[in-house]
């Protein structure tokens, strides 16, 4: 899915066949299906958030939606540069548990206190950030707890604003006092997971 031509979100009619390794079954997939069986495999690793979130990149809300729904969070702060992500979030900006801040990763210092954040999340951000020393030392002085960042990386991309592979990555939040565990993901194309604890 994710690995060939068919993308799980883009609202397309294709349907494929897929035969289970184990039990030989064959079942038909549809882009609901696939995006249902992607979306609970990323949501599987935002489990057990709480507190004060900081959802980095937020976009149209996707992970913000989550935590609100299935999480002890008290506050949820959704960051993103694009300017059309406040219509998307109309909706969730009348829950009091979440606030929309329209800003770039650049100035995530001026924005809160610290200790401020409890939890960091971010799910296909980090490749986008130019300034990775500055990121790296901002989100050590802003969360308390914990940074679950979900990512892709393709080093010939020309998208990427920074060429740190995972492995790199993992190492800037261990060299700043973070326990990290890094997770190749296989079902995610060039995907990647970190959860750095204090």
């Amino acid at each position: 899915m994710l690995q060939k031509k068919h993308h799980p979100w883009d609202e397309t009619t294709f349907r494929l066949k897929i035969n289970c390794p184990q039990c030989g079954c064959e079942n038909d997939v549809d882009q609901k299906a696939a995006e249902d069986y992607y979306n609970q495999r990323i949501y599987s690793y935002f489990q057990t958030i709480h507190g004060t979130v900081l959802d980095l990149g937020c976009g149209g809300g996707f992970l913000s939606r989550f935590m609100l729904a299935n999480n002890p969070v008290t506050k949820v702060y959704g960051l993103d540069r694009g300017e059309e992500c406040a219509n998307e979030l109309a909706d969730l900006t009348k829950n009091g548990k979440f606030q929309f801040i329209q800003a770039d990763v650049s100035h995530l210092n001026n924005l809160f206190a610290e200790r401020r954040l409890d939890f960091l999340v971010s799910r296909d951000v980090f490749m986008f950030i130019s300034n990775t020393d500055r990121y790296f030392n901002d989100v050590t002085k802003l969360v308390n707890c914990g940074i679950r960042q979900m990512g892709w990386f393709m080093k010939d991309s020309r998208r990427m604003k920074n060429h740190l592979r995972p492995e790199q990555i993992a190492h800037e939040y261990r060299q700043r006092g973070w326990t990290v565990h890094l997770e190749s993901l296989d079902w995610y194309k060039s995907g990647y997971f970190i959860r750095a604890d204090r």
